[in-house]
């Protein structure tokens, strides 16, 4: 079995902050031609840091044991709240419920006398899931990972060096104005500077970060993701044929709504254009708008978003507004936000909280210039 898995065609899918890539996976999950697992799975940065495998010798039945441990949510969904997953079914009131045992049984199974390394464990992981959810692996053409992040991806190409790569992405402005508000109504204390440049850095780098590999890859926009010829034109890039299962959004065959996080349901697992609509138009400020649409102009129009013209007074005004907080950068430098942490104590969130506000500053200054050079940008996304 496990020769099959490792002649699969390798693709990853990542993300450039609140594009739907669970949205897509979950589009491929019912599908008789992908081998893929339930939701992004961080598995090198588990392997790396093992207890059984830094022992150098480890039983096979142990490192699953760790493995669960570890991710309990993508067996037992009931757990993954955040992702919505106790919430599966036509009726909302299911979850996936791996059976353990089976699961390291056909583990053991795929591995048999095989190499035990961090390739081979991780294919035996998605047989052993897809064979424990009632799919087969006869049928497989495709081998595909969620990492998410961009810079796990070297270590993934490590053992798939062929593998091609999926970019999500969406409108910037809609993606910046969801990432921050979402994750802060959820998590206040995870938007603080350090985290707001990572999000804005990610969404201005969005696929031009892949530029430095070999491998083939394009980019999907979420909001692309309800079109038949989308999914068609996806379904030929993988290489395996159209399914009606392509565009239901499910996760062990059970349907979607959608994760906390969007606070929108999706109704019967199916895309709907209510999950595009979170309200950036009015609710970022005239200066945000003024100045991302011109950071980001020539990748507006590469994509097919609305955008305005750059200006004679637009070349001299954004400069000078980039060195002004955004509207949700504000509040780092309230009176009442410095005074509050430094009474707590956290002195160097405040620094850090800086630090990353100048970093801002240097980064949409490094794309305005950008902005002024005459080499024009396209992005391949798939149409």
């Amino acid at each position: 079995m496990l020769n099959h898995l490792i002649n699969l065609n390798p693709f990853t899918l990542l993300t450039t902050g609140r594009t739907g890539s669970d949205f897509l996976q979950s589009m491929l999950d019912s599908h008789p031609q992908v081998l893929t697992f339930n939701g992004s799975f961080d598995y090198y940065t588990f392997w790396d840091n093992s207890t059984c495998v830094k022992s150098g010798s480890f039983e096979v039945s142990d490192f699953v044991d760790e493995l669960v441990g570890k991710f309990i949510e993508k067996f037992k969904s009931r757990y993954d709240i955040i992702e919505r997953k106790e919430q599966l079914g036509i009726n909302s009131n299911q979850s996936i419920d791996i059976d353990i045992s089976e699961f390291k049984e056909k583990f053991k199974a795929i591995i048999g006398n095989n190499e035990v390394n961090s390739k081979n464990c991780l294919l035996a992981i998605y047989g052993a899931y897809s064979l424990a959810i009632g799919q087969g692996l006869t049928k497989k053409e495709v081998f595909f990972h969620h990492i998410h992040h961009h810079h796990k991806l070297d270590r993934f190409l490590e053992d798939f060096p062929t593998s091609k790569i999926i970019s999500m992405t969406r409108d910037p402005r809609a993606n910046i104005y969801s990432g921050v508000t979402h994750h802060k109504s959820y998590n206040p204390n995870s938007m603080g500077g350090a985290h707001q440049y990572f999000y804005i850095k990610r969404i201005l780098e969005d696929c031009s970060a892949l530029e430095k590999y070999d491998n083939e890859y394009i980019s999907i926009k979420l909001e692309s993701l309800g079109s038949i010829n989308t999914l068609e034109n996806l379904a030929d890039w993988l290489g395996i044929v159209y399914d009606k299962t392509l565009s239901k959004s499910t996760w062990a065959g059970l349907e979607w709504q959608g994760d906390k996080l969007s606070g929108k349901k999706t109704s019967g697992g199916k895309f709907s254009n209510r999950i595009l609509q979170n309200g950036w138009e009015k609710n970022l400020s005239k200066k945000d708008k003024y100045i991302f649409n011109y950071l980001m102009n020539s990748r507006l129009k590469s994509y097919g978003y609305s955008y305005e013209d750059k200006s004679f007074l637009s070349h001299v005004l954004v400069p000078v507004l980039n060195l002004l907080p955004l509207s949700y950068e504000k509040e780092m430098f309230s009176p009442f936000y410095i005074y509050k942490n430094m009474k707590d104590g956290k002195h160097i969130l405040i620094i850090h909280n800086i630090i990353s506000f100048l970093k801002r500053i240097i980064l949409f200054q490094k794309y305005y210039w950008k902005e002024l050079s005459p080499n024009s940008i396209n992005y391949p996304y798939l149409k």
